[in-house]
């Protein structure tokens, strides 16, 4: 009866230990994927795969920036307004079809905001920063600042 007890401790030490040494082994995390699609406007309006955009009017004769109010219609007619704080808009957009990212330059200083495609509203929204926007291995890029996308591929807070 003893040997008995002696091999059921035994058995729940090494269960209570297995949990605790297979925790204590590093984890490897992937960079996630995104499908973002760059949009170089050319005009105040362009198509990003089954959306259309309207930036609104050019700021200057160069169209490199445009004054907004961006305006959104999904494949389906639905339209949504962005907020004038979006505006005025520069530079490369990315797209993934449920998100847009958005540079906006005001004053010197440019932000990132992170919007939906069917309601415009933001989901997330950069400090200021100087230097240039740009997605990597998973990561958001404005200025030095790197923002990692979680799962659903937008920045973590």
């Amino acid at each position: 009866m003893m040997i008995f007890f002696k091999g059921l401790a035994f058995a729940c030490a090494v269960a209570l230990l297995l949990p605790a040494t297979a925790q204590a082994a590093p984890q490897r995390h992937l960079p996630v994927v995104c499908p973002y699609q760059p949009v170089e406007p050319a005009s105040g309006k362009v198509r990003a795969d089954v959306l259309t955009l309207d930036l609104g009017p050019a700021t200057g004769g160069d169209a490199k920036s445009w004054k907004g109010p961006l305006t959104i219609t999904g494949q389906d007619g639905t339209t949504c307004t962005a907020d004038a704080a979006v505006a005025p808009i520069e530079g490369t957009l990315y797209s993934d079809g449920q998100h847009l990212l958005v540079t906006t330059s005001a004053g010197g200083s440019r932000k990132v905001f992170v919007l939906s495609t069917t309601s415009c509203q933001p989901l997330w929204k950069s400090n200021s920063f100087t230097g240039a926007v740009y997605l990597k291995d998973g990561q958001l890029y404005t200025g030095k600042t790197a923002n990692k996308l979680n799962p659903d591929c937008l920045p973590l807070p």
